[in-house]
Order: structure tokens, then C-alpha cells, then sequence
């Protein structure tokens, strides 16, 4: 259990005890005591699910805020890889463009050699 669910039982199991003592030490008939018990019982109800709405609320906030995060960071990184990718395939484009060149001009080097071979 974590200390926020360690503090927040804590806090109900003694307004529960502190609730129960103080109507119980008052001086006052058995209905009038059982009609405080239950007043105060429906007001610890009543806080109790205000809490826990909040809390509730609060993990809520905080899992959007993470899933956020986490689509950010997903989207950072897609966008990275695509850059890097475009620059692979255009360093990729050039080396081609540069073989091509490369080819037709052995290509025209060797013709001339042949020209010449014929000659001679």
C-alpha cells in the first residue's frame, strides 16, 4: 500500500473513532445518540466520496499527463527517424548519381581505347 492510501485510511479510521467517541461520551438520550451517529456517519460518507472522487480525479490527471508524455515523446522520435531516413535515401540517390556518372565515363574512356586500339 502506498503512504497516500496508508495516510488516507489512517484518516478516516480516526475520524470514524473520534466521531463515534464524541457522540458516545455526550450526554444525550439513546435516540438522540443513535440520530448523531447516524448524521455523523452520513456527513463521513458523504467526505469519504469526496475524496475518493478526488483521488480519483488526481490518478486520472496524472495517467493523461504520463499518456501525453508518452505520445510526445513517441511522436519525437517518429519525426527523428524520418529525418534520418530521408537523409539515408538522399545520400543513397547521390551514390547512385555518382556510380551512373562514374559508369558512363569508364564507358567513354573504354570506347576511346578501342577507337584508338582500331586505329593503331
Amino acid at each position: 500500500m502506498s503512504n497516500e492510501t496508508n495516510f488516507f485510511a489512517g484518516l478516516i479510521i480516526g475520524a470514524v473513532a473520534g466521531a463515534v467517541a464524541g457522540i458516545l461520551a455526550a450526554p444525550a438520550s439513546g435516540e438522540e445518540t443513535r440520530s448523531k451517529i447516524v448524521g455523523k456517519a452520513t456527513d463521513l460518507k458523504s467526505e469519504i466520496g469526496s475524496k475518493f472522487d478526488d483521488i480519483s480525479t488526481r490518478i486520472k490527471d496524472l495517467e493523461e499527463e504520463a499518456l501525453g508524455s508518452v505520445k510526445n515523446k513517441f511522436y519525437d522520435v517518429k519525426g527523428d527517424i524520418k529525418k534520418e531516413y530521408n537523409h539515408i535515401v538522399s545520400k543513397v540517390k547521390d551514390l547512385e548519381n555518382d556510380i551512373k556518372a562514374k559508369y558512363h565515363a569508364l564507358e567513354t574512356d573504354a570506347k576511346k581505347m578501342e577507337a584508338d586500339v582500331k586505329k593503331a
